[in-house]
């Protein structure tokens, strides 16, 4: 059988400032259907730019009839429901100047009254398409596709190791 590998080869960077890691562990799967159908099926739609938690799982609606489920799956007869965990990497982002991080990275306001836990962002860093979750206690997760994980990497790396 096939052993599943890390695209970053569970990356990690430290300092003072700010601490990157890949957070490989984790099940995405995107399910699509209309807004009755994602109700009836229970998938929780939240509103576009916010994650909602529910047991197990937080979901992210990235579409107007689309929802990213992070957790285990909800079981559904009536949606289109594609795995996604093996084609996305996620890189976590803590540290005092996660924000400071970010906001060089990407055209989005990090700031804590615009931006706060369970604020969700689909943006670009280095023009590679990512979404960005922020959780509790200032830290962040970035969602990228698994063949830019390394450009995407080196780009976060690069702005890091610049923070003073």
């Amino acid at each position: 059988m096939l052993e599943i590998k890390t695209p970053l080869g569970d990356a990690k960077f430290e300092s003072a400032n700010v601490t990157l890691r890949e957070a490989a562990e984790f099940k995405l799967t995107l399910y699509a259907g209309s807004a009755g159908t994602l109700r009836r099926e229970s998938i929780v739609v939240p509103e576009f730019g916010f994650a909602k938690r529910e047991a197990k799982n937080i979901f992210f609606r990235v579409g107007p009839e689309q929802v990213l489920i992070l957790g285990p799956d909800p079981q559904s007869s009536l949606c289109f429901v594609t795995p996604l965990s093996s084609a996305r990497c996620r890189i976590e982002v803590t540290g005092p100047k996660a924000r400071e991080l970010l906001s060089a990275c990407a055209a989005v306001d990090f700031s804590p009254s615009a931006f706060g836990t369970d604020s969700v962002a689909m943006t670009a860093i280095h023009h590679t398409p990512v979404m960005i979750h922020a959780l509790p206690n200032e830290a962040f997760h970035i969602y990228g596709l698994r063949s830019f994980a390394v450009n995407l990497w080196d780009w976060l790396l690069d702005v890091a190791q610049n923070l003073r």
